[in-house]
């Protein structure tokens, strides 16, 4: 699946200059999540990786109304979700409470609309980020995750989240507080088009990130547009070099509108994980699946170092270092 061309949403989102004026109401979700351990570990399950561009006032393909995201959030806990980070997905290591369903939440585009300052220093009412803290203080058993994908060099109000002066102090507050970054191009490069720029978008974006983060791994890229280069050129998305700057990618996303496999699975492919659009349709299929298909998500079994399945897709495994196999 493919984002709208980006070219047209910047105009589009450019007269826009209060994106996260409203506060949007916080339900407390603290009694209304799925007991843990009610479901039997099934860690070769699917794993759902969600993608949200705009958080503004209205839900479209790709924006998210501010309510809608915060009730989101409150039916993720509520069907046993439970925010997993980057890091977690690329060693292996998922710390998931026994019985939750771990779920990435990544945004994409550093639109202000993810994270905006007002005058006084506070966070903006009904930015992405103040509207998870609020939920974050109501329901403490749901951890404060998510990837930033960010463009450094689009136009405003996609540079880096905007507010150009706060740029240092926003990534410091993500990183701070365990949100993770990741590379999205420069401006948002559709690279089957600028397939001649694969280097220069990848290492300089790279070393924008580490401009306000120093030494930060940015390890993890989304495609644009959900686009890949020609296949042969694939494989310059994952390491290269531009004008001495470097960059090296262990996980790359898309746009396939699909739940990503377990990265226990042997069909799991680090440079080709699909996501779920963060849209009205494609949430409301995700809720219906939790409650009437539980089946096919994974699950956790608590461990860390124990992969846990049944006995029939045993064969499927690939184990971490460290790890071992639990079967029923």
């Amino acid at each position: 699946m493919k984002s709208v061309p980006f070219s047209v949403s910047l105009i589009f989102m450019s007269g826009f200059y209060l994106f996260c004026n409203a506060e949007a109401p916080i339900a407390d979700a603290s009694k209304t999540s799925a007991p843990a351990g009610t479901l039997p570990p099934n860690e070769l399950g699917k794993i759902p990786i969600l993608t949200y561009h705009k958080i503004a006032d209205e839900n479209t393909e790709y924006t998210r109304s501010r309510e809608s995201y915060a009730n989101d959030l409150v039916l993720l806990k509520k069907h046993g979700f439970y925010p997993v980070s980057l890091s977690e997905l690329r060693t292996g290591k998922i710390t998931t409470p026994k019985g939750k369903i771990p779920v990435l939440i990544t945004y994409d585009d550093s639109s202000e609309t993810h994270f905006k300052y007002e005058a006084d220093g506070s966070l903006s009412p009904g930015c992405a980020v103040e509207i998870m803290e609020r939920f974050q203080k109501k329901n403490s058993d749901f951890p404060l995750r998510g990837v930033f994908f960010v463009l450094p060099k689009a136009a405003y109000p996609n540079n880096f989240f905007g507010q150009t002066e706060l740029i240092g102090k926003k990534m410091k507050y993500l990183t701070d507080r365990g949100f993770e970054i990741g590379s999205h191009t420069l401006w948002h490069a559709n690279l089957r088009k600028y397939r001649h720029k694969i280097e220069e978008q990848l290492a300089l974006g790279t070393y924008e990130i580490q401009k306000y983060v120093k030494n930060y791994p940015v390890y993890a890229f989304a495609l644009p547009y959900g686009i890949f280069p020609p296949k042969e050129d694939e494989p310059r998305l994952r390491s290269g070099t531009y004008k001495g700057r470097h960059y090296k990618h262990e996980m790359i996303f898309d746009y396939s509108n699909g739940l990503s496999h377990s990265v226990y699975d042997a069909k799991f492919d680090t440079y080709h994980i699909r996501r779920l659009h963060g849209n009205e349709k494609t949430l409301a299929k995700l809720f219906r699946q939790a409650t009437t298909q539980k089946h096919i998500f994974f699950v956790s079994d608590g461990d860390p170092n124990t992969v846990t399945v049944k006995k029939s897709d045993a064969e499927r495994v690939r184990l971490k270092p460290g790890q071992k196999l639990a079967t029923y």
